[in-house]
C-alpha cells in the first residue's frame, strides 16, 4: 500500500465536538478519527480498509492512493489502518477463545471453580484464525521470531522517505485515540548516545565492536533493556508515542542504548516507523532482523519510491575502493586462501577491465564520462572482467563465506575491516 504526498491535516478542519475518541463506521469497521472528516477523508479511508479487507482473503493485495494536499493523508492512513488492525486482533483473540478445546480433566471436575473453570484450558499450540488468509498465504514460511507469530495481527510498517517526514507523521499518530506498542527504526547515527563511540570516525564500526565485547563493552548497550522498559515509554507513560528525540532523552537519563532499544521494541510493535530503505533494501532488512511477512507496508510518499528501489539494486564501485579492498584481500589470503583467493582475483580483474575501459569512455554531459550498455552487453562486460555464470556462484559463495566470518569467529582475528564486508554485502546483494 502506498500514498503520495504527506501532509497534515487541514487547518480549518475542526476537532469533534465529543471527543477524539469518536467513531465513524468505514467500510464496514469502526474507526476513530479526531476531527469531522471529510468525504475525501471518508473515501480514502474505506479504500485503505477494503485493500486490507482483500489482502485477508486473497493473501495479498496492493493500493495506489493519491489525494490533493492537504487532505490529511497521514492521519486517514494511520487511523484506518490501525482501525482494522484493532478489529482483527478483537476478532482473534474471541477465535482463539471459541476454538479452544475442552480439557478432558475437566469433566472429572462437575464445579467450573475447581480445576480448570468452564473446561477450558489454554492452548499451546495456535488455533485457527481469522487471519489465515494474510499471515500464511503471503508466505508458506513460518514466520522468523516467535513475537510475530504470537501476534493476533499484523504489523503496521509506516516507512517515508526522510527522518523530518516520520517525525510529522507521529505527530499527527499523536492525535489519534489509538495507542499500540510502537517503535521508530533509525540508524546508530541517529540514536548513539555514547560521547566515545559518537567522535569515532565509524560509528557503526565502533558500536560493532563495543557490544561484541564482553569485558568492556558499551555501558549503554549493557543498560539497553533498563530504557526499552523505562515507564514513561510503557502504555499510559508521557513517552508511549515517542520519535527519535523523546527515546534519545530517556536514554540519557537512565544511560541506555536506544539504537538497541529501538529495535527490541520493534520486535514486538504492532506499528513500527521507519525510512523507506527499512523495508524495501533486502540488504538492511536482514541487517535490522525484519520480517515483513504478513505485515500491513504503508509507503508514504510513494512518488519517490521508483528512486529508493534502484538505489536499493544499485551499487557504485570505484578504483579506490577495490584497491583498498584488494590491499586487504591480499593480506588474509594466507589466513584462509579457500575463501579470500578467489575474491583477490576478482578485484584483479575488475581493476584490470576497468583500465582498459577508460580510454573508450563517451563525454556525455559537462566533464561526464560514462558508457551505458543493455542487459547483454553488461553481461558481456562481466565476462571481460572473468565473472561469468560459472565464475559468479563461486565467488558468491566466498563473498557469504567472509560475511559471515565475524559472526563465528571473533574480532581478534584476522578477517576483512567491516567497511570492506559492506562492500561485499553490496557488489553480491547479500
Amino acid at each position: 500500500m502506498v500514498a503520495q504526498h504527506q501532509s497534515p491535516p487541514s487547518a480549518n478542519q475542526n476537532p469533534s465536538s465529543s471527543s477524539s475518541k469518536r467513531a465513524y463506521h468505514v467500510g464496514g469497521i469502526s474507526v476513530e478519527f479526531p476531527y469531522q472528516p471529510y468525504g475525501t477523508q471518508l473515501a480514502f479511508m474505506g479504500r485503505v480498509i477494503s485493500t486490507l479487507e482483500r489482502a485477508q482473503r486473497e493473501g495479498h493485495c496492493h493500493a495506489l492512493l493519491e489525494s490533493p494536499t492537504g487532505t490529511g493523508k497521514s492521519l486517514s492512513l494511520l487511523c484506518s489502518t490501525l482501525a482494522w488492525q484493532q478489529t482483527q486482533k478483537l476478532k482473534n483473540q474471541y477465535a482463539n477463545l471459541t476454538l479452544s478445546e475442552p480439557d478432558p480433566e475437566a469433566m472429572i471436575y462437575p464445579n467450573p471453580i475447581i480445576g480448570h473453570g468452564g473446561g477450558f484450558v489454554p492452548e499451546t499450540k495456535p488455533s485457527r484464525n481469522l487471519l489465515a488468509g494474510v499471515t500464511e498465504s503471503t508466505s508458506q514460511a513460518a514466520p522468523s521470531s516467535k513475537a510475530q507469530q504470537m501476534k493476533l495481527a499484523p504489523t503496521i510498517f509506516y516507512a517515508s522517505r526522510t527522518h523530518s517526514q516520520i517525525s510529522q507523521v507521529v505527530r499527527e499518530y499523536r492525535k489519534t485515540g489509538y495507542r499500540v506498542p510502537m517503535a521508530i527504526l533509525a540508524s546508530r547515527k541517529r540514536y548513539c548516545t555514547n560521547e566515545t563511540v559518537n567522535r569515532s570516525g565509524n560509528i557503526d564500526e565502533k558500536c560493532k565492536l563495543l557490544t561484541k565485547n564482553p569485558e568492556g563493552g558499551c555501558s549503554y548497550f549493557k543498560n539497553v533493556e533498563k530504557l526499552k522498559d523505562h515507564a514513561s515509554l510503557q502504555k499510559g507513560g508521557c513517552h508511549e508515542v515517542h520519535d527519535i528525540e523523546d527515546l534519545v532523552k530517556v536514554g540519557n537519563v537512565v544511560e541506555g542504548c536506544p539504537y538497541y532499544a529501538a529495535r527490541l521494541m520493534a520486535e514486538k510493535a504492532q506499528l513500527v516507523f521507519c525510512p523507506y530503505s527499512y523495508v524495501i533494501n533486502p540488504i538492511v532488512r536482514r541487517a535490522m532482523d525484519i520480517d515483513i511477512q504478513g505485515a500491513i507496508l504503508v509507503l508514504d510518499e510513494a512518488h519517490n519510491i521508483e528512486d529508493i528501489a534502484r538505489d536499493a539494486v544499485s551499487v557504485d564501485l570505484n578504483e579506490d575502493a577495490l584497491q583498498k579492498l584488494q590491499t586487504e584481500l591480499r593480506q588474509v589470503c594466507s589466513g584462509d586462501a579457500m575463501i579470500y583467493q578467489p575474491l583477490y582475483k576478482m578485484t584483479q580483474d575488475l581493476l584490470s577491465w576497468m583500465e582498459r575501459k577508460k580510454s573508450k569512455l563517451e563525454m556525455r554531459e559537462f566533464q561526464q564520462f560514462y558508457s551505458c550498455w543493455t542487459g547483454d552487453q553488461a553481461l558481456r562486460e562481466l565476462q571481460e572482467a572473468n565473472i561469468t555464470q560459472l565464475s559468479f556462484p563461486i565467488l558468491l559463495d566466498c563473498a557469504q563465506k567472509v560475511l559471515h566470518q565475524r559472526l563465528n569467529i571473533g574480532f581478534d582475528c584476522f578477517c576483512l575491516a567491516a567497511s570492506q564486508q559492506y562492500l561485499f554485502s553490496s557488489c553480491f546483494f547479500l
